[in-house]
């Protein structure tokens, strides 16, 4: 409501989205109630509901995620780009204090940012820096009422009982500090990238452990997790990125995987790619004639009717030798309606080609 309030004080057009998670006996008359406010102030208010069946684990981290997919929705669907939150310096510290009992990792220390993204939505954070009683004494002074989350008080979620100890609200100084440190981290594993990234048509790339070593700790790890999405591979434990960013400094087994990709050394660098067993082994059908993104690392044009599969689906395709085995058996090969096979990389035509989604 406070955030609610402020806006509602400088700006004239937006609209308030309460999601009702469904989770709690009183949750929709909560949101009726929230909805009556808004009409009181001339604001538009639109209430989400989570649909879900039973939650037995993880129940915050689910409905955090399903709070934000609600509503990023409506914002794409309403034309909407920036959506704003009403976390705090107190929410802040929190969640610092619960990220320092598993690791000291600035990423993951930087906590709350106070802008990211969602969806391809905005998100805002205008009161991180504000703390919860301030905003509560401004409700009181403006006579706004307030509604308070009964599970706030339940003692089985993490965050209720870190906030019950009363953390130290230095710490939320503390995640931006860290946060100032990862944006100069992300900025030099960017520029690194740009310079000393090979990156192939076929979706491999190359570098050297030794140019990898010259950037600092969260600079290296940076840039390891931007290879491993750029290979279309997944979120990875720090512990298990530091333990192959020793590895490249070693002259151990000559290949490695993590997070669905291929590591390899080769001669004095190292070649990286999409670990062919986690491709989906269902064809994709080209059901109209628009373009394609296949395993979320190429975009691929063929005939309509057409399918894709990875190289290693084939028996007949002809390697390609200028490629390792590793990588071309994670390629895109296209099968025609009239039942011919095209290598989308190796023997591209005027009707199939296939482009390496460099994000």
């Amino acid at each position: 409501m406070a955030l609610l309030r402020l806006a509602h004080a400088t700006h004239k057009d937006f609209v308030t989205l309460t999601v009702d998670h469904a989770l709690r006996k009183s949750s929709a008359a909560e949101a009726r109630k929230v909805k009556r406010w808004c009409k009181a102030l001339g604001i538009k208010h639109h209430t989400l509901k989570w649909q879900h069946g039973e939650v037995s684990s993880g129940l915050q981290a689910k409905a955090r995620k399903a709070r934000y997919d609600l509503m990023t929705a409506w914002c794409a669907k309403h034309g909407i780009a920036i959506l704003l939150t009403a976390h705090t310096a107190d929410d802040q510290a929190e969640t610092v204090a619960m990220r320092m009992k598993r690791t000291s990792s600035p990423a993951s220390l930087a906590g709350i940012w106070p802008e990211a993204e969602w969806n391809g939505i905005q998100i805002l954070r205008p009161l991180l820096a504000k703390r919860r009683k301030a905003l509560r004494d401004y409700l009181i002074g403006n006579d706004q009422e307030w509604i308070e989350d009964d599970s706030n008080s339940n003692e089985k979620f993490e965050r209720v009982r870190v906030r019950n100890a009363s953390p130290n609200i230095a710490l939320a100084s503390g995640a931006a500090r860290a946060q100032k440190l990862v944006a100069a981290a992300k900025r030099e594993a960017k520029n690194w990238m740009m310079k000393r990234l090979i990156v192939t048509e076929a979706g491999m790339v190359r570098f050297t452990a030794r140019s990898l070593a010259t950037l600092k700790d969260t600079a290296r790890d940076e840039a390891l997790q931007n290879i491993i999405s750029l290979c279309g591979g997944s979120a990875t434990e720090l512990a298990k990125r530091q333990g192959l960013l020793k590895w490249l400094d070693t002259e151990d087994s000559p290949r490695r995987t993590l997070g669905s990709v291929v590591f390899a050394k080769a001669k004095n660098e190292i070649c990286a790619a999409r670990e062919a067993a986690r491709i989906d082994a269902k064809p994709l059908l080209i059901a109209s004639r628009k373009p394609v993104i296949w395993d979320n690392r190429f975009i691929v044009s063929a005939p309509r009717g057409s399918t894709i599969i990875a190289k290693m689906n084939t028996k007949s395709m002809k390697r390609n030798d200028k490629l390792p085995f590793f990588v071309d058996q994670t390629t895109p090969v296209v099968r025609l309606p009239n039942n011919i096979f095209v290598d989308a990389i190796q023997s591209p035509s005027a009707h199939v080609t296939a482009t390496f989604i460099k994000k």
